[in-house]
Order: C-alpha cells, then sequence, then structure tokens
C-alpha cells in the first residue's frame, strides 16, 4: 500500500510539472500570436456570402448543413497569409508523413448553431476565394487540431482567374452604349480557362449580336416589363446626377470628383485580375502548400548553458528563402538532440522563459555549417523577441 501511495504522488507530480511546462510554453506562444479571426453571426436563409478582414470570402450554400435547425449560425474565420503572421502563430508548415511545405496560406473555417457543431451534408461544398495568389503548383492540407499542426493531403487546388469585361449583349438589347474605356452600360463576371478564352466570349457574342440584328424588324422594341427576366445593375450614366445637382460643391470640386471615380470605375473594369478558388466539404485548418525540396537531414546538438535556470524550451526553426516555419518543444536538459532537415539557411530560434522573463538565443543552419551548438539564454523583452522571429 505505501509503495502504491508513493507511485501515486510520483505520477501526480510528475503530471503536474508537465502541466507547469505546457503552462509556460502556451504562455510565450499567446503572447505571440497576432488575432487574424472575425467572428459573424446570422440565420442561414438563403445562399450567403461572408467576407473576412484580409479579404477572403467564403459562399455558402443555404443547404450546406446536414443538422442545421434555422437559428443562429456562429461563423469563425482565421487568415493567415503572411510569413510572419504563420510564425508568429506557431503554424508549423510539415505534413503527417514529415514533408517540408512551402505554404501560400492558411485558413480556419467552422460553423456552430447556438454551441452545436454543425456539419456538412454528404455531398455539398462550401467555396472559398482567397484574396491572395497561392504559388505554382499548390495543393490543399488540411488539420482539424487548433494546436498541434501536421498537416494531411486534401486535394489539388483548383486555380482558375477571373475577369469582368462588357456585356455586349445585354447593352445592345437595352439600346445602351459603351464607351472606348468600357465606361456605361453593364458589365457581367467571367471565369477564364485554357478554353474559355475572351476571344471564344468575344465571337460568341458577336454570333448573338447578328441573330438578334435578324430578329429586331419582326420583334417589337423591348419594354420595361419585359426587362424583368433580365439581371440589372447600376449604370454609369445617371452615376453621378446627385454630385452635379449638389449645390455646396463648386463646379471645380464637381470635376474633380467626378473625374476620380471614373478613374476607379475605369481601373476595375478594365484589369484582369487572378483570385484563388477552392471547394471544400472540410472544417477546421485548410493550408495551401506545396512541397519543399530537401537538400539533406542532420542531427542537431544543442548544449544548453544554463539549463537549470529554465525547465522548458521551444525551437523556432525559420527558412529564409520560404514561407516554411517549424516549431519544436523540449524539457529542459544539458544537451539536446534535434533531427533537423536543411533547404537553404535557416535561422533557429530558442526560446524559453524564467521569472516572468523572456529568454532567447539565435543561430542558423545551412548545408555546410556545424550541426554542434552551444545555447546561452539571453534575458530579452517580447517586442525584440518578436522582431527576432520575423526579422531574415
Amino acid at each position: 500500500m505505501k509503495n502504491y501511495i508513493i507511485l501515486l504522488l510520483t505520477i501526480l507530480l510528475f503530471t503536474s510539472c508537465q502541466e507547469d511546462i505546457t503552462s509556460n510554453l502556451k504562455q510565450i506562444e499567446a503572447n505571440l500570436k497576432t488575432d487574424n479571426s472575425s467572428v459573424s453571426e446570422f440565420i442561414l436563409k438563403n445562399d450567403t456570402i461572408i467576407k473576412g478582414k484580409l479579404g477572403t470570402q467564403i459562399f455558402i450554400p443555404k443547404d450546406l448543413f446536414a443538422n442545421y435547425t434555422n437559428r443562429k449560425i456562429t461563423f469563425e474565420l482565421k487568415e493567415y497569409f503572411s510569413k510572419e503572421d504563420i510564425i508568429l502563430n506557431g503554424l508549423s508548415t510539415i505534413t503527417d508523413k514529415d514533408e517540408l511545405l512551402e505554404s501560400s496560406g492558411m485558413i480556419y473555417i467552422n460553423f456552430t448553431e447556438e454551441g452545436k457543431q454543425l456539419t456538412i451534408k454528404e455531398g455539398k461544398r462550401y467555396k472559398a476565394q482567397l484574396p491572395h495568389k497561392i504559388l505554382a503548383n499548390s495543393n490543399l492540407y488540411s488539420n482539424a487540431n487548433d494546436s498541434i499542426f501536421k498537416w494531411k493531403f486534401m486535394e489539388p487546388i483548383l486555380r482558375r482567374k477571373d475577369t469582368t469585361i462588357s456585356d455586349v449583349v445585354k447593352n445592345y438589347k437595352f439600346g445602351i452604349k459603351t464607351g472606348v474605356n468600357g465606361k456605361g452600360g453593364f458589365f457581367r463576371d467571367v471565369v477564364l480557362t485554357e478554353t474559355n478564352t475572351i476571344a471564344k466570349i468575344q465571337k460568341e457574342d458577336s454570333l448573338k449580336i447578328i441573330k438578334l440584328k435578324k430578329r429586331k424588324t419582326t420583334e417589337q422594341k423591348i419594354t420595361a416589363t419585359d426587362m424583368a427576366e433580365f439581371e440589372f445593375e447600376d449604370v454609369v450614366y445617371d452615376e453621378y446626377a446627385a454630385i452635379k445637382n449638389d449645390t455646396t460643391l463648386s463646379e471645380e470640386q464637381k470635376l474633380s470628383i467626378i473625374n476620380q471615380k471614373e478613374i476607379q470605375r475605369n481601373d476595375f473594369h478594365s484589369k484582369s485580375y487572378e483570385v484563388d478558388t477552392f471547394t471544400s466539404s472540410k472544417l477546421g485548418w485548410i493550408n495551401c502548400d506545396k512541397l519543399l525540396n530537401i537538400e539533406k537531414q542532420v542531427t542537431l546538438n544543442l548544449t544548453i548553458k544554463n539549463h537549470e535556470k529554465i525547465t522548458n524550451l521551444s525551437l523556432y526553426y525559420i527558412y529564409k528563402d520560404y514561407k516554411t516555419f517549424l516549431k519544436e518543444s523540449y524539457i529542459t536538459k544539458p544537451t539536446i538532440n534535434s533531427l533537423f532537415t536543411i533547404s537553404g539557411r535557416t535561422k533557429v530560434v530558442v526560446v524559453s522563459n524564467a521569472n516572468d522573463t523572456y529568454l532567447y538565443d539565435v543561430f542558423y543552419v545551412n548545408n555546410d555549417s556545424k550541426t554542434n551548438f552551444e545555447i546561452n539564454l539571453k534575458e530579452t523583452s517580447l517586442e525584440n523577441l518578436k522582431k527576432t522571429l520575423i526579422t531574415p
């Protein structure tokens, strides 16, 4: 019985120490984090689009969820696109097969209904449109865990190019003339692919115009009631009536405002832009990545000079030429051996704390460097630690 009690006390003491170690590391990590999260609440009656603070748009079909009961939905979105955000939030870029990844952006998506986790109906998917270009040959990886990041391959990413062009057929039907710069009239969004080119769209529109002209002599002019079948948008030619009639503005001010609006509108409608989209039935973390080329693997041998002052430490591996980052945590010992994958020059930042003081050291590794390092942890501030982590 006595031995059993001793064993139990030993286990409890060990567990307590582990919790303290974890707590210490989590406190450092919490202070480093950036907040790129947004929360929206809505009742899903129709197809819905929600935009995050950094520009991500999520398209939600009205019949997306299997267990939705028409009450208020809480939608959580996190957006991390910069290398700095990935590092400071501890989002390691490694697969469940220990392959290194180069990330072009990560998002976290989740839906709950008054505290209940919503699940996506079989065969249904939401669409996500990201605000930044995805690296060539990127794929999608997922992770349902919010703290330990080892990414699981999902699927190749769908790349597409969208542009806005003048809707010449609709403009012809309603007798609207557009200027040489695309001013006035109706516009439409089109998806460009290898087969669906602007030349192909223009050719199809021309054929439609010819058919309309042939029928025009036998058809009545389209009336206002006939226009109900078309989707209407704001047009340019009457956009500036309120400005022109504003008696508080001088003629020079009116002209300046109108010119500026014309420049903005022309730029929007004349510019093609790439967007990155994908559809998915996965919730949780989603990462857009490609595999990183590996030079070799080595074992780093770290001698912790002042190890007796600390109980735990984290190693931040920051790959200089890539948006690639790894983080490992250890219970402190006099020496630590870490298996390390080399791909270009990498900065390694050792982080710990003692008595509410931040401690750190830095060294660099590449294909030709040594593998034995003496770690001498020094006091620093939180701001300097952040700067050390995100500066090349």
